[in-house]
């Protein structure tokens, strides 16, 4: 199986554009009125995936209303020369270094969607961009602003420590605490912000955060999970794109709105029994505590999770945070909310059949740009 590609084949290039019409480094070749969205962490399969939805045709077939500019460290890079050939301008600039310099990258845009990848960059870095970020909005009179987040795990916890492991939750959601704080225009020359909430990505089946165990017992499939009877908040990355386009297409209906979106609410046993009902494998969840699952995988829980941070965080760490919250059942969706905007996204079963997911992981499976949590193999090593 191919890295990373071979699992999100809904990042191919939009159908229906004129890549003949694209921008090149900052440099037009073909002048267009279509409104400029900024995209921060554009290279991220989340980013790419909502790009892609963000060119897409609309519904009848006519254009997409929307041009992407994308904010990247390596405009060289394959990923960004895939955006490029995209008909994506690309802009050099990076946030954890001075923000200034990306000021120039806001001119001219229409709105702004950052997703700040919280593995890279740390915490600290991420909350403190994603505030200045919004100030930068501000200030180039830009009309929408939209944040990917989580739910701020610390909060929904009472505070208490055990949440504050799932540090990335806290960032994004501390994040969105700022952006409540403030105005929120939904017409006229002012800003709009919304925050679009996911939760992990129903592509991590392919590897250790949602996938099997990678030894069978006897001939079946284990999954060990230790969340309990806690529902997860799974999304499908391109459940995220749609939602994305969603929120840039209705501005009124989302202005000042926290969108908490999913695919499918669903604890361990239900994910197992989907499973098996759809592929006719049999499966099983085994129910064991956190400190046993973290045990499965020797030597991988003690590097730390963000690169730069050696004394910080450990992958163990912020596994134990994300299961911990999940399986305390304090995150939720409004399920019957989501499948009446969005009838046609996925549901865990459509998501199983469409990727051919059949308990297999991915030897080289990797979502994220920089961090240790995707990038294992199925040894565990």
């Amino acid at each position: 199986m191919e890295v990373e590609m071979s699992i999100l084949r809904h990042c191919e290039s939009p159908k229906g554009i004129n890549i003949a019409s694209r921008w090149y480094f900052g440099h037009p070749l073909e002048m267009s009125v279509k409104k400029l969205i900024l995209v921060i962490g554009a290279t991220g399969v989340q980013g790419r995936t909502v790009i892609s939805s963000l060119l897409a045709p609309q519904a009848d077939g006519t254009p997409s209303p929307w041009s992407i500019r994308a904010l990247t460290r390596d405009p060289t890079s394959e990923r960004a020369q895939v955006l490029s050939s995209w008909g994506v301008e690309l802009f050099k600039g990076r946030i954890d270094e001075s923000l200034d310099s990306i000021t120039p990258a806001f001119e001219g845009c229409y709105g702004v969607y950052v997703n700040i990848d919280s593995f890279t960059v740390g915490q600290r870095i991420e909350i403190y961009a994603g505030i200045k970020l919004y100030e930068q909005a501000r200030r180039a009179h830009i009309k929408h602003f939209i944040w990917s987040g989580l739910d701020y795990a610390s909060k929904l916890g009472n505070f208490d420590p055990k949440y504050r492991l799932a540090f990335h939750f806290d960032a994004k959601g501390i994040v969105g605490e700022f952006l409540r704080s403030q105005p929120s225009s939904p017409d006229g020359d002012s800003l709009t912000w919304s925050i679009i909430s996911t939760g992990p990505y129903l592509e991590n089946l392919f590897g250790p955060l949602l996938g099997p165990l990678p030894k069978r017992e006897n001939g079946v499939l284990v999954w060990a999970l230790p969340t309990g009877d806690g529902h997860i908040p799974l999304i499908s990355l391109q459940d995220i794109g749609w939602w994305a386009r969603y929120t840039f297409d209705h501005r009124l209906e989302t202005s000042g709105q926290e969108l908490k979106i999913a695919t499918e609410m669903a604890t361990a046993e239900q994910m197992v029994k989907t499973f098996t009902r759809v592929t006719g494998i049999p499966a099983i969840h085994k129910r064991i505590p956190i400190d046993e699952y973290l045990a499965t995988y020797p030597g991988r829980f003690t590097r730390p999770m963000v690169s730069g941070e050696p004394d910080g965080y450990t992958i163990g760490d912020t596994y134990r945070g994300v299961y911990t919250l999940m399986g305390n059942d304090i995150v939720t969706r409004d399920m019957e909310w989501i499948r009446r905007v969005h009838p046609t996204g996925h549901t865990l079963e459509s998501f199983i059949k469409e990727k051919g997911f059949d308990g297999t992981l991915n030897a080289n499976f990797t979502l994220l740009n920089a961090s240790h949590l995707h990038a294992e193999t199925q040894s565990g090593k």
